[in-house]
């Protein structure tokens, strides 16, 4: 699961193919995306293990040193727009109704410009749709366990969800099945 910069090296790992176990720091490393994300493969079999996402603000990008008027002025726009969108976001399971329901079997969807989560046709949580929205499905994911505990089943994407969900980054489609089973119990597809 997901495991911000400070401690990953230390992170224990294991591959679900061969069973190889060991720390981060001693996978293989694959590609870094957008400075934000760093794949880790298994050095034995190099089956997809993990993904490390580093926190937006610790990259050189994030500096106002040195910029221009309007670079600095684009970066503050850029800002107030992330802080729009958190303002909408689930953050809590406060903000997630009880249900009735005693085996939760959850959707992520999306319609129009919105990520739905539903339980059959009854929307329980929608925030504004973002593009490679995987890291996004982990945190809901983990609220939705947290407020309904064992009684969720799944949370699985709708097809018309899977574009933005995954979005252009390849290893998004081994580490959203990846979540759903160490939360849900879903087996992963062969």
């Amino acid at each position: 699961m997901t495991i911000f910069f400070e401690q990953w090296q230390e992170m224990e790992c294991s591959c679900g193919k061969c069973s190889w176990k060991g720390t981060a720091g001693t996978t293989t490393r694959g590609r870094m995306h957008r400075g934000i994300y760093l794949d880790l493969y298994c050095p034995e079999c190099t089956e997809f293990i993990d993904l490390i996402i580093f926190p937006a603000g610790e990259s050189c990008a994030h500096r106002k040193e040195g910029l221009t008027e309007e670079e600095l002025q684009a970066v503050q726009e850029a800002e107030k727009a992330e802080r729009e969108y958190a303002a909408q976001c689930l953050t809590s399971p406060d903000q997630l109704p009880e249900l009735a329901e005693t085996d939760l079997f959850l959707h992520w969807d999306q319609v129009q410009g919105e990520t739905q989560v539903r339980s059959g046709d009854t929307v329980i949580w929608s925030e504004p749709v973002a593009y490679e929205a995987f890291e996004r499905f982990e945190r809901i994911a983990l609220i939705l366990k947290e407020k309904y505990g064992a009684k969720v089943k799944d949370l699985a994407p709708t097809d018309r969800s899977l574009l933005f969900l995954y979005g252009d980054y390849y290893p998004s489609m081994f580490y959203v099945p990846k979540v759903r089973k160490e939360l849900f119990g879903c087996p992963i597809a062969a």
